[in-house]
């Protein structure tokens, strides 16, 4: 991809330098810079239908107060422009520090997951249903033999939970995705994952990635009317963030994919680390 004709012809910006960034699985990212702006071009395959949906809530989510490297319409006015076979966007570059491990960086983690929450809340749906959407990986998980009685108990357990409480969810609450601002502000980037379903699924994310015993107590200090609806399910959503891990990975080994990663140990890492999750 030409990405200064792209940004030209779509975006009306002429960049003075562009810079390839690292450490998208599913994406390619690049840094554009001139006089007086700074921006991330993303490109994601067409057939990611998650892409422009988790563009609409960042805007959204920022224009309610949260900086999350909103999308830059296209002269068409347009979130996402087509280019060749690849969904294109222009998003507002976040600078800042990413956020640690210490109990002030894993508190905020929490907190601002519990405002995301409460500012995009929904109807809830049918967990079946989402679960399906969820987990698409059907024909891969026969690539070893434990890997579907595992995603199976956990998709049965998670049903079993009844109602839940919904939201639009950020989908992939790693460290990296926050970013403290000089001012003390705490950022939250890269929607790509986003979508609409249960909370639980945020929180146990949050968790696998970061520290629960400060991510946890402030979720549900932002987020009290949740209590006992995490500590019921948090578990058993746990082991449906690490179904999705392994169905994800067993489907980038039998698929051959490689975007983001140095080369295949890294997709065989991935799949053993959530076999060992589930004590198998």
């Amino acid at each position: 991809m030409d990405v200064a004709e792209v940004l030209r012809e779509h975006w009306d910006l002429k960049p003075a330098r562009l810079a390839e960034l690292t450490g998208g699985m599913n994406s390619a990212t690049w840094l554009a810079v001139a006089d007086g702006w700074r921006v991330v071009l993303k490109s994601v395959g067409a057939d990611d239908t998650g892409f422009e949906p988790g563009l609409g809530l960042a805007a959204r989510l920022d224009a309610a107060g949260v900086r999350t490297g909103c999308p830059r319409p296209s002269k068409r006015g347009r979130l996402v422009e087509l280019v060749g076979e690849r969904q294109v966007a222009v998003l507002e570059y976040v600078d800042g520090v990413e956020l640690g491990d210490t109990a002030e960086d894993q508190a905020a983690i929490g907190d601002l997951l519990g405002w995301v929450h409460a500012a995009a809340g929904l109807e809830p749906g049918a967990t079946a249903d989402w679960l399906k959407y969820l987990l698409p990986f059907e024909e891969c998980l026969d690539l070893e033999p434990w890997i579907r009685p595992a995603v199976e108990g956990a998709v049965a357990d998670a049903v079993a939970l009844g109602p839940l409480t919904w939201a639009w969810l950020h989908g992939d609450p790693a460290a990296e995705a926050f970013r403290r601002q000089p001012d003390g502000q705490v950022a939250l980037i890269d929607w790509g994952s986003a979508m609409r379903g249960p909370i639980l699924y945020d929180v146990a994310s949050a968790v696998m990635y970061n520290r629960p015993t400060y991510v946890v107590p402030s979720y549900l200090t932002r987020r009290p009317d949740l209590a006992a609806e995490v500590e019921r399910g948090l578990d058993t959503f746990l082991r449906v963030r690490q179904a999705v891990q392994a169905g994800y990975f067993a489907w980038r080994i039998t698929n051959n994919i490689l975007t983001g990663i140095a080369g295949p140990a890294e997709n065989a890492k991935g799949l053993a680390d959530a076999r060992r999750s589930f004590g198998v």
